[in-house]
């Protein structure tokens, strides 16, 4: 229905009744018949209500198709059939209506098939044939409470905590919520017109992107793990969701886009795998993550047909020093040994602790025998340093094996065992040195 007219008609009618000038008995005729022929003629619902009982002193034609009921059922019969709220609110309603606080209210009125509808009635109270009465003029507005409900929900769900974007056809960008702005560091202003490449990171190539809108364009939607850039340069990772929104012709309008940023769960999993793949003393690579390493040089070796080598390494006198300062100061010497180990490799090569005072390192692209030596000799003289503890000077050696490897060596772990050989017959040996595995005695 339409929303309810006032015409001057009914506006004239109104003033004379409620004028403090009593006009004389032809003009309330007059007006009276005025009335009844607009009443009876007018497309809005129409009811005249006893304030006092309740009752509908009469109602038009257009009230009895809403409602349901013959004009001769609904004349007479009381307002509260009608009305689907509690009493209590009624009346209050009906106080504010009376004291001239308010003319127009929101009920909820059942029609004669039990179907409840929310209306709105703008009601006056006016003097008619001797009575005081509601003149009411309703109007429905079921549809219109359920579009707002909707439109709460979908602003509701709009401004909620993760970010969204509203593109059209072309990926330019209508609208962003206040998650957007505050995830971004971009205001409004600053991204509307723009597409969402502004926030590219450089991280994915072109054919990333040639996939997604590849999966997005056939299935209508797409999701996944992207690398976007804030305004203040930070680059963060975040799950996105594209959906495609289509008209009834099936042909796509609009994009959104919602975001989630992960920066906490990925650093969350990178601590986990932290935990789990390195040291917790040392921060070192741990025998887990050594062996994964390993299985990865064996690969590099045979795509790459040259060498490398594996280094076994165990502290000399480091249990006279754990047995006399403790293990505190224990632990303090190998986090020492293991940032000057650190110093020693290239960043392609792999530090690992492997359990205790053994460690090992793994040496790719390896050019020759030589530099493998060299290396060893270096790990000696730099671990050798004295080391002041407890105001004291204390000094560790280490005992190194080496086996070096080609691409016709496959067995990574037989390679380990035969530097494990070397380095205990390096020991063997006087410590504080370093033993080449001798494959003639494997």
């Amino acid at each position: 229905m339409d929303e309810p007219e006032m015409t001057p008609e009914f506006e004239e009618w109104l003033t004379a009744i409620h004028s403090d000038k009593k006009p004389g008995i032809d003009v309330l005729r007059e007006s009276e018949a005025h009335f009844r022929q607009l009443f009876e003629m007018h497309r809005d619902v129409m009811l005249l209500i006893d304030y006092q009982s309740g009752t509908i002193v009469d109602a038009n034609p257009a009230a009895a198709q809403f409602y349901g009921y013959p004009l001769e059922s609904l004349r007479g019969m009381s307002v509260s059939r009608i009305n689907a709220q509690q009493e209590s609110e009624i009346h209050h309603q009906r106080q504010k209506a009376i004291a001239g606080e308010q003319n127009i209210f929101s009920f909820d009125h059942r029609l004669a098939n039990g179907d409840v509808r929310t209306v709105e009635s703008h009601i006056s109270l006016v003097s008619y044939r001797g009575k005081s009465l509601f003149f009411s003029i309703i109007h429905d507005i079921t549809e219109r409470k359920r579009v707002e409900a909707e439109l709460r929900i979908v602003t509701a769900a709009f401004e909620s905590q993760e970010s969204m974007v509203i593109t059209d056809a072309n990926s330019v960008i209508l609208k962003v919520n206040h998650a957007f702005t505050k995830t971004t560091g971009y205001t409004s202003e600053e991204v509307v017109g723009q597409t969402p490449s502004l926030l590219k990171s450089g991280r994915h190539d072109a054919d990333f992107y040639d996939e997604m809108w590849d999966t997005l364009k056939r299935t209508g939607k797409w999701q996944g793990e992207v690398w976007d850039r804030r305004k203040n340069g930070e680059i963060y990772p975040k799950w996105l969701t594209i959906t495609a929104v289509k008209g009834e012709d099936g042909v796509t309008t609009h994009y959104v886009g919602l975001h989630i940023d992960i920066t906490e769960r990925k650093q969350a999993e990178e601590k986990i795998s932290n935990m789990a793949y390195h040291d917790h003393l040392t921060g070192l690579a741990n025998r887990a993550l050594f062996y994964d390493r390993l299985q990865q040089a064996g690969a590099h070796l045979q795509r790459n047909r040259n060498r490398m080598g594996i280094l076994m390494l165990d502290l000399d006198r480091f249990k006279l020093i754990n047995d006399e300062l403790g293990h505190e100061w224990g632990d303090r010497v190998l986090v020492e040994v293991s940032s000057r180990l650190m110093r020693c490799v290239r960043s392609t090569d792999t530090v690992a602790r492997l359990g205790g005072d053994e460690f090992s390192i793994i040496l790719l692209d390896v050019p020759s025998e030589e530099f493998v030596c060299k290396m060893a000799e270096k790990v000696i003289t730099v671990i050798g340093q004295s080391l002041v503890l407890k105001g004291d000077h204390y000094e560790v050696g280490v005992s190194i094996g080496i086996c070096l490897a080609s691409s016709e060596d496959q067995d990574m772990e037989t390679l380990v065992k035969k530097a494990d050989a070397a380095m205990y017959q390096a020991k063997e040996s006087g410590r504080n040195c370093y033993c080449m595995f001798d494959k003639n005695q494997g």
